[in-house]
Parts: structure tokens; C-alpha cells; sequence
């Protein structure tokens, strides 16, 4: 399902949520205000999947930006409070899958208003109930480096029961378990008892002093020592916060300290040491436990990779045994972090803390190693992006670069698990990979596009849809054309098998909607980017359609050429959907082919045009012309004249000039019989005039007899057709017999200073697409002029005027497109020609001439040789549009 139909319904429900949780927070959820709220957001999660189809919503977090399927969600303050909860407690995201019901929902908003509890963090408590082993509707997604292990009931039941135990003084007690000189005195005395010498060790500081400064290091740990170690700390923490404490046996933890192997209470009380040497007053709380732990466990984790006993893709693995017996400092430290977090204060998860720590530690070799490796989806993608920064700072892009695609080969991995993770991290990443590796990032989506293809999770389906979604955008953003080529392949192989799935991913992906961009940037550039053509040729519906709009907006022939070589280049679908366009589509999306198809296919164009011009009008049949003169297809003349009775009579005027501007000699004939009536006999004079033009333009030899005559025949008393006809006869005659007609000229009764307005003919020097017909006169004075149509009249006034049209002043109440009849005060009798209107900007409007009557053509030939002289042949005025 396209993300433009997805993205309403699902925003109004994360607005919904996040109001919801904190009215559950505020009044609880039977208050009246928090029942409305509920079903008014479950409501709109229903309509939400219900948009979304069978691959569910998936809700997700990027740094302080919610993440709706991989893309982002406006942001404010309230979607930024609610994106900081999730990545406090470690949420990477929540899918809701169809099948979700109200039960379950109403569960998923209780465990996050439940901020009080004590037993177990929010963390805790979504894992709990909706974590991976969870068959429910909705599932939360963790991402963390050293997972929480929840069989960790055993230890901390018996922490609990010990904690019971504890004397009657249960301040004095956790004073005692807040003081790390304490502690070692404790060790000290159950290695005294180990070794059979009594309390001789607990009687005196030297001996926990001596081996804090100077003795030798223990032999290396077991893991099953290094727990046992976590274990007892835990237990230390858990008593140490324990608020009914009654009394507390300090043989009973000796005993416990007894229990651990000797290098192990060197390890610890070695430990304890440092903190008391570097902080003397430090204080043994949970926080201060849970550090020395989980240095502890870091620490043995490096030595153990150190000396080979591990690899370090198998660190993680080792972490994770250990966690468990971080588990309950760690909830310990949460409640409290809950509960700031809850008072406004920002809290940093500790298991990032943790995360960044180790991180940090291992040595440059073991984390290039780690992510080379099959294994590099099990490091969070924060400490994937400050490794591939620091190679990129280093000048290290290649090894860089390899990173990232080894990482994006995770993502075929076996295991489910690998695959979720890499997906998530992924969408994360996307940045980094089109800035610090393009040259992969091709490969980088072909990976996720064949696990598409394969992959039979609906939620892992939904989370590589939204990495393939974040690559793909990050791809078109940059202008990388060769990993969009692989997008597109991969929906398209999709597509096979997952219709209705590529479907919605496609328009997600950002590609086919920068389109327009790219088709500019190849204009534009000195050499066709690379990949761009292919780009074009796997979206030849798009291109076809941007290609040929584009080229109603060439202004430059040179431009035009290279939109029409790039259409060739992306081939014949994309002839294929434009002639089906102009088949099918309503007249303002057809027309707007009309140019281009002249270009790629003129034989078939001239089919499709017949019933279109036929049953779509007048400003079907104008816009077609235009579009023909801009495309300026070599065939046009003969298109023209072969479908020339099919027009309008106010559009025949514009396609006769278009036939001369095209000289093709196999129109002249037509031409001929048209000037002399043959052909459409009831036509007025004026396209009988259009006809004789083109003619002249065309320089048709064959012509020379027919005009003749029109200049020389006479009747009775007076010349045997119009003045009008007679001079456009003589100006075609200049151009193909100019000896006979500069003879007859003196006797021929012709105004030589109107013979000067004559039509011009085409520059092909000029790098333009349309010619002007006719010159341009900026006027010695304005002439004034009224408008006339159908809503009313305007008064005005023309500062540029031709034979084809002119331009008025004044803010003209007319749109583009608009008829009226223009008349210009001229004696006795004013000049009337009937106009469309082209063009209105600021104080102006152009307008061109669609007819007249042959005598006031005369009588404007007149007005034009009287107002002013014509500029130098090719001169450009104010009325000028782009193109002419």
C-alpha cells in the first residue's frame, strides 16, 4: 500500500497514542476522558491496518524522530517525548500486525502507565509481555548489545531471601554496603578463612592495602568464576537497597565470599581497591556497582579475546551470559531512572552506557574483524556508524565502504533473529550508506531485494520494506542512478511473485517522483550521468509522460533535440504509453503527447489525431498545432495539410503559417487549391491569404503561374480579387519570380509602403524553436483598443502590434485562452479581427489574431506602415515569448 495512503490514518493514531498514554498516566485508564481517548485510538488503529494491508504498521524510532514503515513522521514536541521514552527503555520499534485486538492493546498501554512499579523497568515489562517468543498482535522490538536475560528469577529470589535475613539496623547496614573499604576488609577475612589463618587478615588494613598497590595479578578467570563474582555483586546491590532490613550476619557473607575461587576475590577486592584509591569517598551504590560490574565483565571479555580463548564475533554471546547476572543491578539503577525520567529529567539507557563502554575497548583489529565478519549484525548500528566515521576520517574509504556491504549481506543470514536485526539497522544507517559508501550501495539493495523476494515473516517483510524504502530514498536524494537502476530491478523481480507488496513499495522508494529532477539534471549536464538512461528506461511510463511536457517548454532547438534523443533512448514502451495516452486520457493530459510522438512516431500519430480532433474541439485542436510547431517534426507539413479540413477555422490559420514554416514542397499543391477555393470554398478570405504565405514561405516554384494571376487579373473596371489577396500574392512573388513582379509592381494599384509588412520566414541558424511569422512593431504611439467578449467589455491600449497579433496594456480581467473581438479605432471604420488571448502577466497581456476580415487586414497592413518602421530582420521585442 502506497505510503501517501498509509500516512494519514497511521499519523492520526500515533497522535492518538501518545495523548492516550499520557491521559492513562495522568487519571488512569478507567477515567472518562482516558476511556474516550482508548477507543478513539483503537479506532484509528483499525483504520490504520486496515490501510496498511497484510503486512501490518510498524511503529519505530531514529535518535528523537518517529519512524512510520522507515519514513519519518513530522516532528514535535510531543512526537519527540514520545520517539525519547522508547529509546530510554531500548524500543527500536512496535510492529501492530492485523490480528491484534483490543485486549492486547489495552495490555500495551497499561504496561507503559504502570511507571511505578518496582518489580520490573518499562523495558522489562514490553518484553515481557510482547517480546520475541510473544505470538500476539504486537511486537516490540529491543535493540541491545548485551541482551537481559529473563531466567534470572533464581537469582534474584535468593537475593531477595538474603536481603530478609539482614539485622535490625538497617541503616547502619547500608551504610556498611556503601563503603568499598568495607568490602574489601570482607573479602580479606574470607580469604584469611580459606587459607586457615583466621580473622589474622580481617584484623588490618595491610594486607587489602598491599594488594590493591602491589601484588601480582590473579590467574586468569573462568567464566563460571567471572559469574559467580556479577552474582555476589548483585546480591551486594539488592541489599544494600533493600529498605526492611533487620539485622545482617557478617559470617554468613564471608561465607559467600568463601565460596568464590581465590582469583576470583583477588579480582574483586582488586576491583573494589581501585575504586577506593581513585575516589575515596566514593559510596557503593547501585550505580557505583553496577560500573565496577560491568568493568568487571568487560574487561574479561577483552582478556579472554586477547589470548584466543574467544573470537570477537563471539563476544556478544559471552555478554550475554553474563548479563544475567547484571540483570538485577541494572533494574535496580532503572527503577530510579524510571522515576527521573518520569519527573522530565533525561536519563541515558544504561545498556547504551554499556554498549559504548565495551565498544570503545575492543582494539581497532577486533572491530574491523567483528564487522567483516558474518556476525556484523549483532553490533548496534550507533557503534557501526562511529567506526566507518572513523575510517572515513582516516582517508580509510575502501575498507569503510566493505564494512557497510558486509553488513547489508547480513540480512540473508540464516537465522530470523540476524535478519531482524540487520534489517532495523539498516533503516538506521541509510544515510551513512549513500554518504560514506555509494559505490556499495548498489549491492547493498540487491541483498535486501532478494530477501524480499524469499522472505515468508510478515514482520521481518515489513522491516525490509522499510530498509529497502530508506536506501532507495537515500539513493534518489543524492542522484546515485545505478543503486536506483538495482531498486527498481529488485521490484520489479518483486513484482513476479509479491504484486500488490511491490506495488506499494514503488512509489515509497522517492524514485519515479523525482522524475522531473532527473530529466533536468540531464539537460543540464555537459554528459548524460551515468545510470541516469537506465534509470529512465525502467520507468518509461513516467519518463515518456515528463519527457514530452518538458518538451512543450523547450525554448532552444538544441534543447529540444536532447529531449527527443532521450526519448529514443528509453525506447519503445515508452512510445507504446504515449500513443496510448492520446488514445485514451482526457484532452488536456492527450494533447500534451502530441509534440513528442510527433517525433518518435509520426506514422501512428496521424491515426490517433483523426478521432481526437474530430470529437475533442477547439482547444484540443490549437493546443495539437502548437505542440506540432514546437516539436518541429520534419513530417509536420504534410500531417498538417492532410488533416487541415478537420480544424476549426480559427486554428487554420495557425496550422497554414505552420505548413510554410515548414517548406515541405509536398504540401504546395494543396496549398494552391486552397488559395484559389477549390478546396473548403465557403472559408473566409483570410485563410485563402494563409494559404498564399505559405506558399511564399515555402519558395514553391510551382506556384509562381497561381499567384500571378491573383496579382494581375482584372475584371471590368477593377481588379479581379481583393487588395488583401493581391498584396500576399506580390510578397510570395518576391520570393519566386521577383523580376516579373518588380515589372508589373508600378502598375499593379498596390500601397509600396504596406508591401513592406510582409511575413517572415524561418532562421535555421537560430537556436529557437518557434520563428516569429511576422515583425513586430513597437508602436511611435499607443493606439487605443476594446476588448470584447462574452462577459463584457475592456478598454485599452497596444504598444506592440504584427499582422499575427500584439500586446495590451493594463491588467487585463481576461485568462489565457479567452476569445474576444479586438477593435482599434481607424477612421470611419474600426479594424476588427476576432483573438485569443496567450499570455497575461503583470500590466500586459498578448493576444494573437485568429481572423479578420480581408479589409481590415488591409487597413492594419496601413496602420502598422504608419505607426512605425520595422525593427532589423530577427530583433526580438517586449511581446516575445519563450520559443518565439
Amino acid at each position: 500500500m502506497p505510503i501517501e495512503q498509509i500516512a494519514p490514518t497511521a499519523r492520526s493514531f500515533v497522535r492518538s497514542l501518545n495523548v492516550l498514554l499520557k491521559y492513562s498516566r495522568l487519571y488512569g485508564l478507567e477515567h472518562a476522558r482516558s476511556a474516550a481517548q482508548f477507543d478513539a485510538t483503537w479506532t484509528e488503529l483499525q483504520q490504520a491496518l486496515r490501510t496498511a494491508g497484510d503486512t501490518g504498521l510498524l511503529l519505530g524510532t531514529s535518535g528523537s524522530q518517529l519512524l512510520l514503515d522507515g519514513e519519518p513522521l513530522e516532528s514535535t514536541h510531543a512526537e519527540r517525548s514520545f520517539a525519547d521514552l522508547l529509546n530510554t527503555s531500548g524500543v527500536a520499534s512496535i510492529c501492530f500486525n492485523p490480528k491484534v485486538h483490543r485486549g492486547e492493546f489495552a495490555k500495551l498501554v497499561s504496561v507503559f502507565m504502570d511507571t511505578g512499579s518496582k518489580a520490573a523497568s518499562l523495558s522489562d515489562r514490553l518484553e515481557q509481555h510482547f517480546g520475541k517468543n510473544n505470538l500476539s498482535g504486537i511486537r516490540v522490538n529491543e535493540i541491545r548489545f548485551v541482551a537481559e536475560d529473563s531466567a534470572f528469577g533464581e537469582a534474584r529470589v535468593a537475593a531477595q531471601l538474603t536481603a530478609k535475613t539482614l539485622g535490625a539496623d538497617a541503616g547502619h547496614i547500608q551504610d556498611w554496603f556503601r563503603d568499598p573499604a568495607k568490602l574489601i576488609q570482607l573479602i580479606a577475612v574470607a580469604e584469611g578463612a580459606r587459607e586457615g589463618t583466621g580473622g589474622g587478615h580481617a584484623g588490618g588494613d595491610g594486607h587489602a592495602g598491599g594488594t590493591a598497590s602491589g601484588a601480582a595479578s590473579p590467574a586468569p578467570l573462568e567464566e563460571a568464576d567471572m559469574q559467580g563474582i556479577l552474582h555476589l555483586l548483585a546480591q551486594f546491590g539488592e541489599a544494600a537497597q533493600e529498605k526492611t532490613v533487620s539485622q545482617l550476619d557478617p559470617a554468613a557473607w564471608q561465607q559467600r565470599v568463601g565460596i568464590l575461587p581465590q582469583n576470583a576475590q583477588v579480582t574483586l577486592r582488586q576491583a573494589l581497591a581501585a575504586v577506593a584509591s581513585k575516589t575515596p569517598s566514593a559510596q557503593m551504590d547501585e550505580s557505583m556497582l553496577l560500573r565496577v560490574a560491568e568493568d568487571l565483565a568487560i574487561r574479561f571479555a577483552l582478556d579472554r579475546f586477547r589470548r584466543g580463548e574467544v573470537r570477537v564475533n563471539a563476544v556478544r554471546q559471552l555478554l550475554d551470559r553474563m548479563g544475567s547476572e547484571l540483570d538485577t543491578l541494572r533494574k535496580l539503577l532503572k527503577s530510579r531512572e524510571e522515576k527521573m525520567a518520569g519527573a522530565g529529567m533525561a536519563v541515558e539507557s544504561h545498556a547504551d552506557v554499556l554498549d559504548r563502554q565495551f565498544w570503545a575497548a575492543v582494539p581497532d583489529s577486533g572491530k574491523r574483524a567483528v564487522l567483516t565478519s558474518s556476525e556484523a549484525w549483532c553490533i548496534p548500528p550507533r557503534n557501526v556508524q562511529q567506526y566507518v566515521e572513523e575510517l572515513l576520517g582516516r582517508g580509510e574509504s575502501d575498507a569503510a565502504a566493505d564494512i557497510l556491504l558486509r553488513y547489508a549481506a547480513c540480512v540473508r543470514n540464516r537465522d530470523a533473529e540476524a535478519r531482524k536485526k540487520a534489517a532495523i539497522g539498516l533503516g538506521q544507517l541509510a544515510e551513512l550508506y549513500s554518504r560514506a559508501a555509494s559505490q556499495r550501495l548498489q549491492e547493498a539493495i540487491r541483498q535486501i531485494g532478494q530477501q524480499m523476494a524469499a522472505e515468508q515473516d510478515a514482520e521481518l517483510k515489513t522491516l525490509l520494506g522499510a530498509a529497502f524504502v530508506r536506501l532507495s530514498q537515500e539513493s534518489a536524494l543524492r542522484r546515485y542512478y545505478r543503486p536506483m537502476q538495482q531498486a527498481l530491478d529488485s521490484l520489479a523481480d518483486l513484482e513476479e511473485t509479491r504484486e500488490a507488496w511491490a506495488q506499494s513499495l514503488r512509489p515509497r522508494t522517492g524514485i519515479e517522483s523525482r522524475i522531473p529532477e532527473f530529466v533536468e539534471e540531464a539537460l543540464t549536464a555537459e554528459a548524460l550521468p551515468d545510470g541516469l538512461q537506465g534509470v529512465l528506461m525502467r520507468l518509461p511510463q513516467s519518463a515518456g509522460e515528463q519527457l514530452a511536457v518538458r518538451l512543450a517548454r523547450s525554448a532552444r532547438r538544441s534543447e529540444r533535440e536532447n529531449i527527443v534523443e532521450l526519448a529514443k533512448a528509453v525506447g519503445g514502451p515508452c512510445v507504446i504509453h504515449l500513443r496510448q495516452l492520446l488514445k485514451t486520457e482526457p484532452p488536456p493530459k492527450a494533447v500534451a503527447v502530441v509534440g513528442l510522438l510527433s517525433r518518435l512516431d509520426p506514422t501512428a500519430l496521424e491515426d490517433l489525431l483523426l478521432p481526437r480532433l474530430r470529437e475533442d474541439g477547439l482547444a484540443f485542436q490549437d493546443a495539437a498545432v502548437r505542440q506540432l510547431s514546437i516539436a518541429g517534426a520534419p513530417e509536420r507539413g504534410p500531417l498538417l495539410m492532410n488533416i487541415l479540413e478537420l480544424f476549426d477555422n480559427r486554428v487554420m490559420p495557425l496550422a497554414l503559417d505552420e505548413i510554410g514554416m515548414c517548406g515541405d514542397p509536398e504540401t504546395a499543391p494543396k496549398l494552391v487549391r486552397l488559395a484559389e477555393g477549390e478546396i473548403l470554398p465557403e472559408a473566409p478570405g483570410y485563410l485563402r491569404v494563409k494559404a498564399i504565405e505559405a506558399l511564399g514561405r515555402m519558395h514553391a516554384p510551382d506556384a509562381a503561374e497561381h499567384l500571378r494571376r491573383f496579382v494581375a487579373a482584372r475584371k471590368a473596371f477593377s481588379w479581379a480579387y481583393p487588395e488583401e489577396i493581391r498584396t500576399a500574392a506580390a510578397q510570395a512573388l518576391m520570393k519566386l519570380d521577383p523580376q516579373w513582379i518588380e515589372a508589373f509592381l508600378p502598375r499593379a494599384g498596390l500601397d509600396a509602403q504596406a508591401m513592406s509588412i510582409s511575413p517572415l520566414e524561418p532562421l535555421p541558424d537560430r537556436d529557437i524553436v518557434r520563428h516569429r511569422r511576422y515583425r513586430r512593431i513597437h508602436l511611435s504611439r499607443n493606439v487605443p483598443a476594446v476588448l470584447t467578449w462574452a462577459r463584457g467589455k475592456y478598454s485599452s491600449a497596444i504598444s506592440v502590434l504584427s499582422l499575427e497579433g500584439g500586446l495590451l496594456s493594463g491588467d487585463i480581467p481576461l485568462a489565457v485562452g479567452t476569445e474576444a473581438t479586438l477593435k482599434i479605432p481607424a477612421g470611419f471604420r474600426s479594424i476588427n479581427m476576432r483573438t485569443v488571448v496567450r499570455f497575461v502577466r503583470s500590466h500586459q497581456a498578448g493576444f494573437e489574431t485568429v481572423g479578420m476580415e480581408l479589409q481590415d487586414r488591409v487597413k492594419l497592413r496601413r496602420l502598422l506602415a504608419s505607426l512605425g518602421e520595422p525593427p532589423a530582420l530577427g530583433a526580438r521585442s517586449s511581446l516575445s515569448s519563450p520559443g518565439d
